[in-house]
């Protein structure tokens, strides 16, 4: 990072004259009149109204769909080493000051657009940093950004991630590399609300271990009705199972997954926690094998009924045409819980899909509740740890939501 002001301007397309950006971290192809001679990947560029007045200065990409990655909206402003620096500081800091921040174990260092570094996601698993690009323009910040991460934290590796969706939408070639350091060589464990949890960095760098929902596992346990029935859909490591049968007292929880390897590691997991036969479960943690649906329907067929039922899907939504099947989906599988869930029930419903809005998801629970012709209470509106945070300017960043509800 070496440039300290734009060398290219672009106009906003004269069809957005009226049209307010709200400091929005993207800036669409369509948006803007493409120039003559395009800037390359990773070029600074000034935006600007179709009357010259300066608006904001960004990263440029002319393979992707968001042509330009706004970072700064004062023209004062350089964007530099410097500014860089500063930048990744106040995102460390935010992690170190925030409560319980200190003591986790594992944590996520920069939230992209949240920590307005848009682009760039890193995530530090005890000694060990993952970062994840998901913007191309950031590239040439890595170097930069790993000798930030070396100062801060010294750990023992640092590995950088670009998916292939990631890398087809941004022009460029996937990977799936060491930067510094060696990764284990052997799985490694964390602690999360008073639970051990191994991580295996040698499968891509990519944990499968979901930081987001740290607190919201917490809060489910908080919610769980003494001697419960718990049914956990899409349980993947055990993170909601594991954490209610720590911190609740219910008589039986039993954990779903469609994964046979997700499975066996939630397994590990809970044998490694003493869980698996112990704290007052009758049977233990019961396993299964299953699609969600099916595992649902079956139940409703045979008219058990539960306590409580979480529901933890995959991301069914990663662009605006998947949304209405998305929000479909997820009727159904609510529709399914509260089918079998007793009167009170507690619901503990999540989705990952920053696709499907807040008030989108809000919508479809009240769909489901008229469908069911039961009374639904929104016991808690929650979303991400904060170590995820939500940038005002960007409702994207809002993408997880966890809504506890009892259903009467």
């Amino acid at each position: 990072m070496n440039d300290l002001s734009a060398k290219t301007s672009i106009q906003l397309h004269p069809s957005r004259k009226k049209h307010r950006l709200g400091r929005h971290p993207w800036i669409l192809a369509s948006s803007i009149v493409e120039p003559k001679d395009p800037p390359k990947l990773g070029d600074l560029v000034d935006l600007l109204h179709t009357d010259g007045r300066w608006i904001g200065r960004g990263l440029y990409n002319p393979h992707s769909r968001i042509r330009i990655r706004m970072l700064s909206w004062d023209a004062s402003e350089a964007i530099d080493e410097q500014w860089l620096n500063t930048r990744l500081d106040r995102a460390f800091d935010l992690r170190q000051t925030m409560p319980g921040g200190s003591n986790l174990d594992a944590v996520r260092l920069i939230f992209s657009e949240a920590d307005f570094l848009g682009g760039l996601i890193v995530d530090r698993f005890g000694p060990h940093i993952v970062i994840q690009v998901t913007a191309a323009a950031v590239l040439p910040w890595l170097d930069q950004v790993t000798q930030r991460l070396r100062e801060r934290y010294s750990p023992e590796s640092i590995a950088l991630v670009i998916d292939d969706r990631t890398a087809k939408s941004e022009g460029i070639e996937p990977q799936s590399r060491v930067l510094e350091g060696c990764l284990p060589d052997a799985p490694f464990e964390i602690r999360e609300n008073d639970l051990r949890w191994t991580i295996d960095l040698r499968e891509g760098q990519k944990t499968g271990y979901y930081l987001d929902q740290r607190d919201n596992r917490r809060a489910a346990a908080a919610w769980t009705p003494l001697g419960a029935r718990v049914l956990d859909i899409c349980t993947y490591a055990g993170g909601f199972a594991l954490t209610i049968a720590r911190h609740a007292q219910p008589s039986q929880i039993i954990a779903v997954d469609s994964s046979a390897k997700a499975l066996e590691w939630a397994r590990g997991n809970a044998e490694r926690n003493g869980l698996q036969n112990g704290n007052g479960l009758q049977d233990g943690i019961e396993w299964e094998q299953a699609d969600f649906y099916n595992a649902l329907s079956r139940r409703l067929e045979s008219r058990d009924q539960f306590d409580m039922i979480v529901l933890d899907p995959p991301r069914l939504a990663g662009s605006r045409d998947q949304v209405d099947r998305a929000l479909a989906a997820y009727h159904r599988l609510n529709y399914l819980a509260c089918r079998i869930l007793k009167p009170g029930g507690i619901l503990v419903t999540c989705s990952c899909s920053g696709r499907v809005t807040r008030g989108d998801f809000l919508d479809m629970l009240h769909g489901v509740a008229v469908r069911v012709r039961r009374d639904l209470q929104i016991l808690e509106n929650r979303g991400a740890s904060p170590d995820h945070p939500t940038s005002i300017h960007c409702p994207e960043t809002d993408y997880l939501k966890c809504i506890i509800a009892r259903v009467l």
